[in-house]
């Protein structure tokens, strides 16, 4: 959420003012950067995640919203009626599918014609945040080995004239693409390390390294983040792509 949230808020925001009550999916929506301050707005939220653990997290957050639910569902495959939603919204999260075309087919295809997508994707590979320090840390460490690639739907969306024909090609027109400046912010030294142990387990290549391994990336992300630090607070700027459509009216 920390790295996520601002360019969540950029979405909603470029949607622009939305009435109570009109219905909103969130496709891929972790523990809900944007479902909860959607649900916040008057928007009543059906938010999706293929991750059992962020759906549970998700759906105690949406509990005081008696109308906005979380539940487990594969983006590129909605168990849900077509034309149900008012808007629809994809926070980092269509990008990464294995098929990212179908997720966005899924998304038309879920949105009554006249609706509003909101999606953003990042600019450039890895990412925002700790993403961007701890893939440097691994180059610096293991010049020898080569990064994983990014994802295809990473790289084509990373494009902006690619991100625009796409949206088009699966039924939105009016499309409007911007970059959004964001920040990430935390405490640096030895409090960055601490705060960052749980999410860099879930980034693989550090995952798949011995013990020893981890203690030289460890040594090296904390090098990074001095550069990123100003009186104790590391600060990593990153830029988003939001993109914000509207689903084909009928002819």
């Amino acid at each position: 959420n920390r790295v996520t949230a601002p360019i969540a808020m950029e979405a909603l925001r470029q949607i622009g003012p939305v009435q109570l009550g009109l219905r909103a999916l969130d496709i891929g929506a972790g523990a809900g950067a944007l479902s909860v301050p959607a649900a916040h707005q008057g928007l009543f939220v059906h938010a999706v995640d293929v991750a059992p653990g962020m759906v549970k997290l998700l759906s105690e957050r949406l509990r005081p919203f008696p109308f906005s639910i979380a539940e487990v569902m594969n983006g590129e495959n909605l168990q849900i009626a077509d034309e149900s939603f008012d808007l629809a919204f994809s926070i980092m999260g269509i990008s990464l599918f294995n098929d990212w075309r179908k997720g966005l087919l899924e998304m038309s295809r879920v949105l009554r014609p006249g609706g509003k997508a909101g999606i953003a994707t990042w600019k450039t590979p890895p990412g925002g945040g700790p993403f961007l320090v701890m893939a440097r840390a691994l180059r610096e460490v293991f010049p020898e080995k080569m990064p994983p690639a990014p994802s295809e739907g990473f790289r084509v969306l990373a494009d902006v004239q690619q991100f625009a024909d796409a949206l088009r090609s699966s039924g939105f027109d009016d499309v409007r693409i911007s970059e959004f400046q964001t920040l990430w912010q935390g405490e640096g030294g030895d409090s960055y390390l601490q705060t960052m142990r749980e999410l860099h387990r879930y980034m693989a290549p550090y995952a798949a390294l011995d013990e020893r391994g981890r203690d030289k990336v460890d040594e090296a992300v904390l090098r990074i983040i001095e550069e990123y630090s100003v009186n104790g607070v590391v600060r990593i700027p990153a830029v988003a792509l939001v993109a914000v459509a509207t689903k084909q009216e009928r002819h």
